[in-house]
């Protein structure tokens, strides 16, 4: 059974970069614009991993991660922003976090993270 990768981006190409890359390597993407569409169809169907956006529209990524810890405490999680500052990877270090990952990214770095994580 395929791993089941939720991707939480405000960029509808990222979306489909990393739905494309994560698909070539066998897994399950599924895509989400923003923070409450993410976390519906993680209520819908669960994820292994969740590589999430920090700035999104009306609920930021911290704001996001907080309600994932509260309904998925286990979920692993990799943050992926264009704005990867020691404030907000000190943020999301407290949310246990496998990585705050900075845009452009490495995508075999990004594909290792992965494997490792689910």
């Amino acid at each position: 059974m395929n791993k089941k990768i939720m991707i939480i981006d405000d960029e509808p190409a990222v979306g489909e970069m990393m739905t494309t890359l994560l698909e070539s390597e066998g897994y399950e993407a599924m895509v989400a614009y923003d923070g409450p569409g993410g976390l519906e169809q993680m209520g819908k169907k669960a994820a292994d991993l969740l590589l999430l956006d920090y700035m999104l529209p009306g609920m930021d990524g911290i704001e996001v991660l907080c309600e994932v810890r509260h309904r998925w405490p286990e979920l692993p999680v990799i943050i992926i922003t264009a704005f990867g500052s020691p404030e907000l990877r000190a943020r999301a270090g407290k949310f246990n976090v496998i990585d705050v990952v900075s845009k452009p990214f490495d995508t075999l770095k990004l594909l290792e993270q992965i494997a490792a994580a689910v």
